[in-house]
């Protein structure tokens, strides 16, 4: 079965004293490198980001006429592994078998907006600035949500930044996918859920980008069968999301019968109404490209975790964390920095291990390339990195109700499946 593990597990590293940690690839073996790889392969020119290594595209060929990119939200690399070894997943099973799986890393943080930012502009975190589902901007002097593009403390207010001048199609500061690939004669198609069109994140996205909303996994397939065997004589990308893993991973945790069984739903779903129709195409012209943005580790419920109960640290804090509960971002008052260090190993022995923003840069956490003029405001002045799975904060003012999250450097969270095969 060829399965790639080996070959990309020896150029990835960990972090010191972050056990089962897996820090992000920017050089060719993450998330970050595979739309610059299909714009090779689509006949477009250099984005941002680096390609896919060699090691990676050495096994596919040079050049398509389709590309179709499935992106599976909070689909772990392991944990696709496990439901293949345990017989649940034998689509996929068979696709890895004509196929070529190789494990990618994720982004930090790895999260739904910093992750997606980087596939729709084929640029790392560092470059388009987006880090973190929380995070701090200084333009509108508030912490912002960066999927609902509301301040980060509201509640039922998707899109209400623009009441203070944000424009989502404007505030990345550079162009999106299929801005690049219109100009290279490639058309570019996102197949997504239909609740999401007009949401900041896809207007942010989706320029110059024909949007096909679903409404059930039937209506999805049907769709991209459709796309695939046009008459097209032009190049073109497809991308499909879904995002049920992640809902239910947060709900019920990584591994929960919900989740696998959604996934199988779905495969079988693809397996019926696309991979039996597509063979009226010129069989190795569409290469299919299984990914996720993400994976997820399991995290109980527990109150020690919630800063509620933890007045005296909040005092050290200039305001609530941003980015992630599984990697939060710390902005701390002048002079206070070993103080909240302190508290936290007192607190939580041996729970978190600390970078602050110098050496969070240093070790270039966020992505190679020159960094979004704001990025060093965005990231904070310390960074809590968990050292276990189930570690996390929980600062909103709201119940905690997820058993599932990411964000974090645990390689559950870091690595992801990238499953290649032709049509």
């Amino acid at each position: 079965m060829p399965i790639h593990e080996e070959l990309v597990m020896k150029h990835l590293k960990s972090m010191d004293g972050v056990p089962e940690s897996i820090l992000p690839s920017y050089d060719g073996f993450g998330i970050a490198n595979i739309m610059p790889s299909v714009s090779a392969w689509l006949g477009g020119k250099a984005l941002p980001a680096a390609p896919l290594h060699e090691s990676i595209t050495q096994h596919f060929a040079k050049n398509y006429k389709q590309v179709l990119v499935i992106l599976v939200d909070a689909l772990g690399y392991k944990q696709l592994c496990q439901w293949m070894n345990d017989g649940q997943v034998p689509f996929w099973q068979a696709q890895t078998e004509a196929g070529h799986l190789f494990p990618l890393t994720s982004i930090c943080p790895s999260t739904t907006a910093s992750a997606l930012t980087s596939i729709w502009t084929g640029s790392t975190p560092s470059q388009h600035g987006i880090i973190g589902y929380e995070m701090w901007l200084w333009q509108l002097g508030m912490s912002i949500n960066n999927i609902f593009h509301m301040p980060a403390t509201f509640e039922g207010d998707m899109g209400g930044l623009a009441r203070a001048g944000f424009d989502p199609e404007t505030f990345l500061g550079m162009d999106p996918i299929g801005t690049h690939f219109k100009k290279w004669g490639i058309d570019t198609h996102a197949v997504m859920p239909s609740h999401i069109v007009g949401s900041g994140l896809s207007r942010m996205h989706l320029n110059d980008t024909t949007f096909h909303g679903y409404s059930s996994e039937s209506d999805l397939w049907v769709k991209v069968r459709q796309l695939l065997l046009s008459p097209n004589l032009r190049r073109q990308f497809v991308y499909v999301y879904w995002s049920i893993v992640d809902t239910l991973a947060h709900r019920y945790g990584t591994y929960a019968e919900a989740g696998v069984d959604s996934f199988k739903n779905f495969s079988h779903s693809l397996e019926r109404l696309l991979m039996e129709n597509v063979n009226k195409r010129k069989p190795g012209e569409t290469l299919v490209l299984l990914t996720a943005d993400h994976g997820s580790v399991t995290t109980p419920f527990d109150e020690h975790f919630n800063l509620a109960n933890h007045p005296e640290l909040r005092k050290l804090l200039v305001m609530p964390p941003t980015c992630e509960a599984r990697l939060p971002f710390l902005y701390i008052k002048s002079g206070q920095d070993e103080a909240v260090k302190k508290y936290f190993e007192t607190t939580w022995p041996g729970e978190f291990k600390f970078i602050n923003r110098e050496q969070a840069l240093q070790m270039e956490l966020f992505g190679k390339g020159t960094p979004h003029s704001d990025l060093e405001n965005r990231i904070g002045d310390l960074i809590a990195v968990p050292t276990k799975p189930e570690t996390y904060l929980w600062w909103p003012k709201k119940l905690n109700r997820l058993l599932g999250r990411h964000g974090g450097l645990h390689e559950d969270e870091m690595l992801v499946p990238l499953l290649g095969f032709e049509l």
